[in-house]
């Protein structure tokens, strides 16, 4: 018996026995059991067929498999919204078929049962969101959450590895690949959960060495984070079959949203619950076919919710979504990468909360909006509020010396054409730095005698990458740095 025609029988007993359960359930529905234990046989059901689901749709139409990388590069309490955002991706991926032994997750997992949690073991991702928490393997936590152990799963690298699961993505020349990051970011430059950032040429480089061993059809990569256009531009190919959205342009904020004060968001949270290319793209995944939307249709609805639909806000609280790499790759459907949802399009949140004139807040700044949030309600004279007082003034603190400390730099280095050089742009389609050693020599200079950019700091970056483009070398920096931060 030839391979396909096997194929062929296994899909039509797979067919057959899912529609053989469906029949069982409507039949049970219809005689109404009385029986106490019904909604427990109704569960049994259910995960039956998602477990038959789940064999046939994680291989690919063309006998291929569906893989996904999905990376929260957060922690702490006050960035709940990033692992809130990969858990629900996770949902999205497992209801459409895929399986979780091709589902690669990084998250420092700190947020589920952490202290300040309303609902202990529950994560949401949107007002009054049911949980996306549940089943989410914890693939790389922790100090495993590193920016090598990324690198190493995407290349399929197990020796590379320190810590975790030990999934890679092992993939081969039929496979199809989704990644989704979320998380903060800067100029040429986006966090891990633990130890060092990522740097754009560094992640490309991984993706280029991916498609250099053959090991994948095509690969689809979504990346939200502010200034997250600076992680492509100038920098992956349109010849090696990978297709990128991300939520700004190289020189723009991202906007977090569903945050404290929103319409409809419980006063319980004190944190933002999601952002909003993120919150797009998956409730977009939630409500459609992926069988029938393109990845085209999806940017169109993700491009025009992050910017046009924000502009009502006023403020220029808007950011431009960007695609990068092979744009034939738009053409294809979601469930190419994602899986096939079922017909009945149920969704994990069956309505889109998403309100017309959203309360959004730069995802540098949610952090502040926490701090804030927690002092205006805390009791007058109580503990929370003096804490909550210490940890703003402490945070507005560190970024005013932050401030202080590049732009002293910058002058003494450049004197009067500081603010011309450290501030320009390039135009789209080159690349941030030409020289990514010298970023990252210059980078760790300025910690050795400044003190950690942090989180905020990282908006930085292009200065340092200017620095390096105007021919600063790491003496020059040390001598600067010695003045402006003793």
């Amino acid at each position: 018996m030839t391979s396909s025609s096997t194929n062929g029988q296994e899909r039509r007993r797979s067919v057959l026995f899912i529609v053989l359960l469906s029949c069982l359930v409507i039949q049970n529905c219809c005689l109404r059991s009385t029986n106490a234990d019904y909604a427990s046989q109704q569960k049994v059901l259910q995960r039956l067929i998602a477990n038959q689901r789940a064999a046939a749709v994680s291989k690919a139409s063309n006998g291929g498999t569906r893989w996904a990388v999905l990376v929260a590069g957060s922690s702490g309490w006050i960035n709940y919204r990033h692992q809130a955002n990969v858990c629900h991706a996770y949902q999205i991926l497992k209801k459409a078929g895929l399986k979780d032994e091709n589902i690669i997750v990084f998250m420092y997992d700190d947020i589920a049962f952490n202290e300040n949690n309303p609902k202990p073991g529950v994560i949401i991702n949107k007002p009054n969101g049911s949980d996306v928490y549940e089943g989410v393997p914890k693939d790389y936590t922790g100090v495993n959450a590193t920016a090598d152990n990324l690198y190493a799963v995407i290349l399929g690298n197990k020796t590379a590895l320190t810590g975790g699961s030990g999934k890679v993505v092992n993939s081969g020349p039929e496979d199809y690949i989704f990644i989704y990051y979320t998380d903060h970011g800067g100029p040429g430059v986006v966090e891990m959960a633990s130890g060092d950032p990522i740097y754009a040429n560094d992640l490309v480089d991984v993706l280029k060495k991916k498609y250099a061993a053959n090991s994948y059809k095509s690969m689809v990569f979504y990346l939200e984070a502010c200034e997250s256009g600076s992680m492509f531009d100038g920098l992956l190919p349109d010849n090696i079959n990978i297709y990128a959205t991300t939520s700004t342009n190289p020189k723009e904020l991202g906007w977090a949203t569903y945050c404290p004060g929103d319409v409809g968001t419980s006063h319980e949270y004190d944190v933002c619950l999601g952002d909003v290319f993120s919150v797009s793209w998956m409730e977009d995944c939630d409500k459609e076919d992926l069988r029938e939307e393109t990845l085209e249709q999806q940017y169109e609805v993700v491009r025009k919710r992050t910017g046009e639909d924000n502009s009502t806000i006023g403020s220029g609280r808007t950011s431009h979504v960007i695609q990068y790499g092979d744009m034939s790759l738009s053409d294809q459907v979601l469930s190419t990468y994602m899986g096939d949802n079922p017909t009945t399009h149920a969704s994990i949140d069956e309505v889109d909360s998403f309100p017309s004139s959203p309360v959004v807040v730069s995802q540098r700044d949610a952090d502040l909006l926490h701090f804030w949030h927690k002092f205006d309600r805390a009791p007058s004279g109580s503990k929370e509020k003096l804490e909550a007082r210490e940890h703003l003034l402490a945070e507005i603190s560190h970024r005013k010396q932050v401030d202080h400390n590049v732009n002293r730099i910058g002058k003494l280095i450049l004197g009067n054409e500081n603010e011309k050089v450290l501030k320009r742009v390039r135009l789209p389609g080159q690349p941030l730095v030409d020289d990514w050693n010298c970023l990252k020599k210059l980078v760790r200079t300025y910690e050795r005698y400044c003190g950690s950019l942090s989180t905020y700091g990282i908006k930085y970056m292009r200065d340092f990458a200017n620095m390096c483009n105007a021919g600063v070398n790491e003496f020059q920096l040390v001598v600067a740095a010695i003045h402006a931060c003793s």
